[in-house]
């Protein structure tokens, strides 16, 4: 496998395993808007757009503490960060640009965006610092082993139980209002809020299926070393 292979499977040119409900739908939309998109515009442009759009929505959701109504901005900007990390990998090969590094860029905006966001709703009112804390363990877990899954087996792990990237940026533009329905700012002032009880024993369960998804795996590639061994012979 050449480095362009390589990176077109580790950067989204190929399709993986695991895809998430919307992926199909998403992809073909983020191929039209691809099409769409300036001439002047670079990959590496919508990657930082997607970025700020994230960096406005945790902005949002920390200022919500003082001022309420700022919690209508989460959802918009939440949309400019899916526009600028779905659209920038398709600009990318539809311009044959360089590959390796539009998906550094997009890699690390999404990183960038995630963590940000997570953090961030710990300081709002919508969740516990507890509860954003063990969110954020979990989602380091999990793109920590999708990573290194890439980089071992060369397939990208898209989703989880059908959850991707993108139903984890709806959850995370729309929990405010749902927590809010839900009382999650009143409790915050309980000794156990429900709210913690909740995402730390789902946190828990998360973790638990990425154990047995990692021995699962890891069985696979023990099965398959002596067959590659005997095809290199």
């Amino acid at each position: 496998m050449n480095l362009g292979e390589m990176a077109n499977r580790l950067f989204g040119g190929a399709p993986g395993r695991g895809q998430s409900f919307l992926y199909a739908a998403e992809q073909r939309l983020a191929q039209r808007m691809a099409c769409a998109a300036p001439a002047w515009i670079a990959p590496a442009h919508l990657s930082m757009i997607g970025a700020a759009g994230a960096a406005v929505a945790a902005a949002a959701l920390v200022g919500c503490g003082s001022w309420p109504e700022l919690v209508w901005l989460t959802p918009p900007a939440m949309l400019v960060n899916w526009y600028g990390l779905t659209v920038d990998l398709p600009l990318a090969r539809l311009r044959g640009g360089e590959l390796p590094g539009s998906g550094m860029a997009h890699h690390v905006s999404e990183l960038f965006s995630h963590i940000l966001l997570i953090v961030a709703y710990g300081f709002s009112p919508f969740l516990t610092l507890r509860a954003a804390a063990a969110v954020l363990v979990c989602y380091l877990l999990f793109s920590s082993y999708g990573y290194i899954r890439a980089a071992t087996r060369h397939l990208q792990q898209m989703a989880y139980i059908g959850l991707g990237v993108t139903e984890f940026r709806i959850l995370l533009a729309f929990w405010p209002f749902a927590a809010i329905a839900l009382g999650v700012p009143e409790s915050r002032r309980d000794p156990l809020p429900a709210i913690d009880v909740a995402v730390i024993g789902l946190a828990l369960v998360a973790v638990l299926g990425l154990c047995g998804k990692l021995f699962k795996d890891g069985r696979k590639i023990a099965a398959s070393a002596p067959a590659a061994r005997s095809r290199d012979k």
